[in-house]
């Protein structure tokens, strides 16, 4: 994290699992934007992203750990934790079988939402079109 922090890449806009930054923050943050724009604007939205952990791509989340000049063996590290990965269900007390799983990053981990917010970190440069966004 402090690679991230020291070099400035994480947007102003990013909320989510920053330091002294929450949704709570984002979410008062939004709102002050609603209140103020509410008699201005006549079509706004709010949404969420649902899985969003489950669907990230692992090999353009591992291209863009890359892109940020993070130390190779810190990159394979992260390619061991992430690839190879399996799921079941359980129901009661029966489970299905194990299948492979393509895509995704482990939840309830410390990884995790480190590699989410890494993952989503540019999608503002891809959004900002007279709009506001926030995560």
């Amino acid at each position: 994290m402090s690679h991230f922090h020291n070099n400035n890449f994480f947007k102003q806009k990013q909320f989510g699992f920053i330091k002294g930054r929450s949704t709570t923050t984002q979410l008062l943050h939004i709102i002050n934007i609603w209140t103020y724009v509410w008699n201005k604007v006549d079509k706004w939205m709010y949404t969420g992203l649902e899985k969003a952990f489950d669907k990230i791509p692992r090999k353009r989340l591992i291209s863009k750990l890359s892109s940020y000049g993070l130390n190779k063996e810190l990159i394979e590290w992260i390619t061991a934790f992430l690839i190879n990965r399996k799921q079941r269900v359980r129901i009661n007390n029966i489970f299905s079988d194990w299948v492979d799983t393509d895509s995704g990053i482990p939840q309830r981990s410390l990884l995790g939402p480190v590699l989410f917010i890494i993952y989503i970190n540019d999608l503002i440069e891809y959004c900002d079109c007279g709009s506001e966004l926030f995560y």
